[in-house]
């Protein structure tokens, strides 16, 4: 049996858990949450002992937050049993907007800190000093991509 949603005829049932641009952008999501964790840069100078950061040292902690939510807006329709009425393209648009500014501007601060001291930003952000920066900047990539495979399927044109 065919059940209608929008224009679009399906016979996996509800398209919206099912379409490949929520899956990306919760995978995204998830990986932003994780990248959290681990460190963002190091900055180790001569005569100054190491300093550490991850997300939520900075900007960076918006990120997670927005991914939380984003994560709460994914898998809310199996926990109520519906679609939620905000649950649409331009939200996905903000929450990902939100998340990647965030990023940028820790980022910024990150490599202003790092040139401050005359450090090359090789040895402040390389992969073995910065894991969460790149998990993070990785999973950014995937959630942007999903989304924008959620503008793409939109039902308004």
């Amino acid at each position: 049996m065919v059940k209608p949603i929008g224009r679009i005829q399906s016979t996996s049932g509800n398209l919206f858990r099912r379409s490949s641009g929520r899956r990306l952008s919760g995978i995204g999501a998830a990986g932003v949450v994780l990248g959290a964790i681990p460190a963002w840069w190091t900055l180790a100078a001569p005569g100054v002992p190491a300093t550490v950061g991850n997300a939520f040292d900075t900007y960076g902690a918006v990120g997670f937050f927005v991914a939380l939510a984003t994560l709460f807006l994914l898998i809310a329709p199996d926990a109520f049993g519906e679609q939620l009425r905000f649950d649409w393209w331009p939200v996905h648009v903000g929450l990902v907007s939100v998340a990647s500014l965030g990023f940028i501007t820790t980022l910024i601060g990150a490599v202003v800190t790092a040139t401050s001291f005359d450090l090359p930003l090789s040895s402040v952000f390389g992969i073995d000093r910065a894991p969460g920066l790149w998990i993070t900047l990785i999973a950014l990539g995937v959630w942007i991509s999903g989304v924008a495979q959620i503008v793409d399927a939109r039902d308004d044109r």
